[in-house]
């Protein structure tokens, strides 16, 4: 008897320590990762908790997120919008295989009208088999001088931001999203991309939202436990995450069209980017995004076109971490 209760006093201690390991280890994590830009600014600390009042982040809790409000003009926007038409017809591809679109309009099924699941992008980055390589390519064998007209202009408009230390631009993203479906669950973007992830939104406002990398796959694990255990529908799940976002740590990025977000740093690394499902408003048609909370609706033009610009660290440049 002896035996068996000294196993259940080490059982139950190696599970407390387990979860208190597990608890740290999930926690956020801020200025841990190299930064080789200078401090984010207050002009340009526009991210918010996920948090009832959606109080605003601290400048020394903000992982590595710039925001730019207006960056490129409307006569700008519209001057892109018109040159990435024929480029989306001909390197254009959908990202999203049949099963996976099915089970996004079932998890979609408690909607009064669920969107069109859709996903086109347009990248020098190998995705599929099936691709064309735009002329730009990608990584070590970037073309900067096969960019078109407006988007090379734009990639010079970032490099001349003061304060931002890149390096060489690594890849060119174009993504289109069509019918309010901006769903992107939360992921890191492939480290060959580089240290810097510029996302500059051109015809809808959307929300962006950053959860910490370690919280988040801690979360999914105890979700899926309690689902098995509970039988929850899997929609009833979706739905939550709509309405309260992916996790409780999460932060919010408000990205107004023409207006561009910098991920670098822990944002880069270790914490991961999205953007929620939506949500259907009264007397509005189709999904859209809120900003902190609920309450705090952003809507969406149904229409979004997104072009994101990654730039390595630069040469020789010691970090501030």
């Amino acid at each position: 008897m002896g035996f068996f209760k000294k196993l259940i006093v080490t059982t139950g201690t190696a599970a407390v320590a387990a979860n208190v390991y597990a608890y740290y280890w999930a926690q956020p994590k801020y200025h841990t990762m190299p930064e080789y830009s200078g401090p984010v600014t207050t002009s340009h600390n526009g991210i918010r908790h996920v948090a009832p009042g959606s109080p605003v982040v601290a400048p020394e809790n903000n992982p590595g997120v710039r925001l730019y409000d207006d960056f490129i003009s409307p006569k700008e926007r519209e001057q892109l919008l018109k040159e990435l038409q024929p480029i989306k017809k001909k390197y254009g591809i959908s990202l999203i295989q049949a099963q996976h679109a099915a089970i996004y309009r079932w998890q979609m099924s408690f909607l009064r009208n669920p969107p069109q699941v859709n996903m086109t992008r347009i990248t020098g980055r190998h995705e599929d088999e099936k691709q064309v390589v735009p002329p730009w390519r990608y990584g070590d064998e970037f073309r900067e001088d096969q960019l078109p007209p407006n988007i090379k202009k734009i990639a010079d408009r970032i490099r001349a931001i003061p304060g931002l230390n890149l390096g060489k631009l690594r890849d060119v993203t174009i993504n289109y999203r069509h019918s309010h479906f901006f769903r992107l669950d939360p992921h890191l973007d492939p480290s060959l991309d580089g240290e810097n992830i510029c996302i500059v939104g051109v015809d809808s406002d959307t929300v962006l939202t950053l959860c910490p990398l370690n919280y988040w796959n801690l979360t999914q694990a105890i979700d899926m436990i309690k689902g098995l255990l509970t039988m929850e529908d899997e929609r009833l799940h979706v739905r939550k995450q709509s309405k309260q976002s992916w996790t409780d740590q999460d932060v919010d990025v408000l990205v107004r069209k023409g207006g561009m977000v910098i991920m670098s740093a822990d944002a880069r690394w270790t914490w991961t980017h999205g953007t929620r499902l939506g949500v259907e408003v009264d007397g509005r048609s189709g999904l859209h995004d809120w900003f902190g909370e609920e309450s705090n609706v952003v809507l969406r033009n149904p229409e979004r076109h997104s072009v994101v610009f990654a730039f390595d660290k630069p040469e020789n440049a010691e970090s501030n971490v």
